[in-house]
């Protein structure tokens, strides 16, 4: 009796297991159809019904992937359309092919016709003083000044009166001669803005001071003090 019980619960369990794997596969392939039928990329979870998993070994649930097709980006025309957008037509529309430029007129030039300066412009000033005197002697001295622009040498003439019979003793910083009552002092190259003083020691016949009657030089003016 207990083995016939064991045979028909065998029996019943392999009827129910047959069952319900037909069941299933029912269940999938309604899941299949009504799939197709739904949105592209919306997959359909299908799960079984109570009954169903009672009546045998619950199947292993399957989970569809829900991955979906990459879509594909389009390209953005930003960047080929920035770089044609950047280029300003400005510039191009700002120069004008019929605008031609002006040449400058220059005013010409009159060549200068300053005249040269002479050599015998006055340039040198000579003062003649009497430095020192005695009964029957003296000292001159003349200081000669050259005002020009370029050096040059220099000639200072003294006349003196006859009555005093001047005569020449030595001098400095010049050559000294005499001829009769005419004392020449000649002096070297002076350079320009520079100056010098020269004299001689003289004897004279007359007891009070001597001065020269005419006092000149080459190229200037002189004067006694």
């Amino acid at each position: 009796m207990a083995k016939h019980a064991v045979r028909q619960f065998i029996l019943a369990r392999l009827v129910l297991g047959s069952a319900a794997a037909v069941l299933a596969a029912l269940v999938v392939w309604v899941a299949v159809v009504a799939g197709g039928s739904a949105g592209a990329g919306e997959p359909l979870l299908v799960q079984p019904s109570a009954a169903l998993q009672a009546a045998g070994d619950p199947l292993p649930a399957t989970t569809p992937s829900t991955e979906s097709a990459p879509v594909p980006s389009s390209p953005t025309p930003s960047a080929s359309v920035s770089s044609s957008a950047s280029q300003s037509p400005s510039a191009s529309a700002s120069f004008s092919p019929s605008a031609k430029p002006k040449p400058s007129k220059t005013p010409s030039r009159t060549p200068s016709t300053r005249p040269s300066p002479s050599p015998a412009a006055n340039t040198l000033a000579v003062t003649y003083a009497t430095s020192a005197a005695w009964r029957d002697g003296f000292i001159a001295a003349v200081k000669v000044v050259n005002n020009g622009s370029a050096a040059r040498e220099w000639t200072v003439t003294l006349t003196y009166p006859s009555s005093a019979d001047v005569e020449v003793r030595g001098g400095w910083n010049a050559t000294v001669s005499a001829s009769g009552d005419t004392v020449t002092i000649r002096g070297n190259s002076l350079a320009a803005g520079a100056s010098i003083t020269a004299g001689f020691q003289g004897s004279k016949d007359i007891g009070a001071v001597v001065k020269p009657v005419t006092c000149a030089v080459g190229g200037g003016s002189c004067g006694m003090s």
